[in-house]
């Protein structure tokens, strides 16, 4: 039987941010184990914005290391971290309205024709790109009118899923989720949290930023939280409380001595 490696495949230590006298981050570190949805938590204010775009290249940390399946990485733009396997997706999707949902996958990356005739007038593989885009979303069972059809169209949870098949899409093996449920109904919620569930079916890790407790406490398998641009905790959902979680948001339970104290627990 194979051995299953336990180095988690991001991990982040004491990261700081400053920006000028302004202190974002002082001391931030998380780890991120193979197939694991981790939560993100913080009051406003505490550092998780800064935090996702240092991960995700937008910005670049002022001290501290980042590691990607071990290996020391530096993450100084956006394509730094796609190349290390990360992708994020933020609340505004970066989805255009006008274009097909099979054209938005696509976007920026779209596959050339293999009739030579064609590459040279930078012709697209339209039936190529369907079809891979076509099996990316039912592997993940999203549910969508049609792959041809504008994504103006679509409800909020079927524009989350695709922004998240796109990560699929493109061999992220980390895909980062800033506030995936946020103003969706229930319905729409319990398709996102349905797809990010089986994103472990595929081998990725997922990094969720979000406010709410419930939703996080039913998809994740730990959670990390932020105070004041620290991280002061981390615990396993299966061993903790929404009571435990919100009081270490709010101060009211003192967080670890040393930032990300507990060791990594790879699930089940």
């Amino acid at each position: 039987m194979p051995e299953i490696s336990t180095t988690p495949v991001l991990e982040a230590r004491h990261i700081t941010r400053h920006f000028g006298a302004v202190i974002a981050l002082a001391d931030a570190s998380l780890t991120l184990g193979r197939g694991e949805v981790l939560g993100l938590v913080g009051d406003n204010g505490a550092g998780k914005s800064t935090f996702l775009k240092i991960l995700s290249g937008v910005i670049s940390a002022s001290s501290g290391e980042i590691f990607a399946d071990g290996k020391l990485v530096q993450l100084k733009r956006a394509q730094d971290a796609m190349d290390a396997g990360i992708e994020t997706v933020y609340q505004d999707l970066a989805l255009v309205d006008t274009m097909s949902a099979f054209q938005n996958v696509y976007l920026g990356r779209e596959e050339l024709s293999s009739n030579p005739l064609a590459r040279l007038f930078n012709l697209v593989d339209d039936r190529k790109m369907r079809s891979r885009a076509r099996e990316v979303l039912d592997m993940l069972a999203v549910k969508i009118p049609s792959i041809d059809v504008s994504v103006k169209g679509m409800s909020g949870g079927q524009r989350q899923c695709l922004a998240i098949a796109r990560a699929l899409l493109w061999g992220r093996r980390i895909v980062i989720l800033d506030e995936p449920t946020a103003a969706l109904g229930v319905r729409e919620t319990g398709q996102v949290l349905d797809v990010i569930r089986d994103l472990r079916n595929h081998d990725v890790s997922v990094i969720v930023v979000s406010h709410n407790m419930q939703q996080l406490m039913s998809v994740a398998d730990r959670i990390t939280v932020m105070r004041l641009g620290r991280s002061i905790a981390t615990r396993n959902v299966r061993d903790t409380q929404v009571s435990e979680i919100v009081g270490l948001i709010t101060g009211a339970i003192p967080g670890d001595a040393e930032p990300e104290a507990a060791k990594l627990a790879i699930p089940a």
